[in-house]
């Protein structure tokens, strides 16, 4: 499985957390911020993230990775 953003083999310690904004997510990834939101919401009602303010870290990621799109 790659993890291009936080393989802990590689670096052992890094914080998997992301300074973007849900607006940002959106441009890169073409939707509304409203649906980013959304999904954002989901993956941390699920544990697999935490949604800051102008960040998101990833709090399990094995189980993100497998996570349904």
């Amino acid at each position: 499985m790659h993890r291009p953003l936080f393989n802990p083999h590689l670096y052992p310690g890094t914080v998997a957390r992301l300074q973007i904004s849900q607006e940002e997510i959106g441009y890169l990834s073409g939707v509304s911020r409203q649906r980013v939101n959304q999904a954002l919401q989901s993956l941390e009602k699920a544990g697999l993230v935490r949604v800051e303010y102008g960040a998101v870290t990833v709090l399990d990621l094995d189980r993100l990775a497998r996570h349904p799109s």
